[in-house]
């Protein structure tokens, strides 16, 4: 139980932390970085497992 309520706690601590982050033109800039990081990744994690798949099925 009290594994939730800090998982709850550090999740609404961090809402509250991009929040105030999105009130500056800096913040701002911060945040679009790292969300195009996280795209740049994501997609690229996206890309292997297609590629893997269509080699094991022998595509």
């Amino acid at each position: 139980m009290r594994s939730i309520v800090l998982v709850a706690l550090g999740a609404a601590v961090g809402a509250y932390a991009v929040t105030r982050m999105q009130r500056t033109p800096k913040g701002r800039e911060m945040l679009d970085g790292a969300d195009a990081r996280v795209r740049e990744f994501t997609d690229a994690v996206r890309d292997g497992y297609a590629s893997r798949d269509r080699e094991l099925r022998g595509e």
